[in-house]
């Protein structure tokens, strides 16, 4: 295991694997009952950053922490830190883990839209 891949990854844990985790989750996020949870979340939390982080966040770790327990990951905070460091890192080298990833992301990191400014810099 190389210096820089984070602790408690999965032996034998490739891109593919990682494809099929990202998609797993990304489903769980688009069906039934979690649907709903997340509508309500954001609703709840409307443009306010922290009440999104602490509405939305964990229904999307909680999604995303019962998947990637198939996949050889704790099912708790910890394997989904380090199911982040191994999709950043499985992500520079391929570039659909790296969009399969930024979609889970915007679950619960909403693209940030600066309005522009009549100033100049």
């Amino acid at each position: 295991m190389a210096a820089t891949e984070p602790d408690g990854y999965p032996e034998n844990f490739t891109a593919d694997k990682a494809k099929s985790a990202l998609q797993e989750i990304l489903a769980c996020l688009t069906s039934g009952e979690v649907v709903e949870g997340l509508e309500a979340a954001r609703e709840a939390a409307g443009n306010d950053m922290v009440a999104l982080m602490t509405r939305v966040f964990p229904l999307v770790t909680q999604v995303t922490t019962k998947v990637i327990a198939n996949y050889g990951f704790t099912q708790d905070g910890v394997g989904a830190i380090q199911f982040e460091h191994v999709m950043k890192s499985l992500g520079q080298d391929d570039p659909e883990v790296a969009r399969l990833h930024a979609q889970v992301r915007s679950y619960f990191l909403p693209a940030v839209v600066i309005p522009p400014s009549s100033h100049p810099l």
